[in-house]
């Protein structure tokens, strides 16, 4: 490194490497003329810190406002996330219990489809209770717009089985 500053001196300028660079030079105390005023910064007026730097009481009110929404904030979101998992529990929980009913309705309707017999029952009507189907007269139809169910508001009249020339002689 040595090798590469050389220094040399010429004519008040001292060389480094490859840049030349003008010495310190002193001034010449003994002619006024070329001293110069030495010229200092202008200091600027520093405040004497106060006591005490704290804040004042509508900023330390305001903080604690905040830091009380923002805490009771938070205790309402964890209340209603614990109220939705326990919904999300019972939902579970019911959805189980009406797969449960389902599964035992259908087994219910099975036993009664099978225990039920028709030929049984056609044989008991009409051998024993005398029931007979009904003659092609003593069928009424009659059409509906609705086509689920029928609902009766007043009774069916009744065909007169008599011809005119039977109400005649009687």
């Amino acid at each position: 490194m040595e090798k590469k500053r050389q220094r040399y001196q010429q004519n008040n300028y001292t060389t480094y490497g490859n840049t030349a660079r003008k010495l310190q030079v002193v001034p010449d105390y003994q002619n006024p003329e070329e001293l110069e005023p030495i010229r200092r910064p202008a200091e600027k007026k520093r405040r004497k810190p106060k006591a005490n730097m704290g804040i004042d009481l509508f900023s330390a009110l305001f903080l604690t406002m905040a830091i009380a929404v923002t805490l009771y904030t938070c205790i309402q979101y964890l209340q209603v996330q614990s109220q939705v998992a326990e919904q999300k529990k019972e939902i579970a929980e019911m959805e189980h219990s009406l797969v449960k009913l389902q599964n035992q309705n259908k087994d219910a309707l099975a036993k009664i489809d099978t225990s039920v017999d028709l030929k049984y029952i056609y044989e008991v009507a009409t051998k024993e209770l005398g029931m007979v189907y009904p003659d092609k007269n003593q069928v009424i139809t009659y059409e509906s717009n609705l086509s689920d169910y029928v609902r009766q508001y007043e009774n069916i009249p009744e065909e007169a089985d008599s011809t005119l020339l039977d109400k005649i002689l009687n």
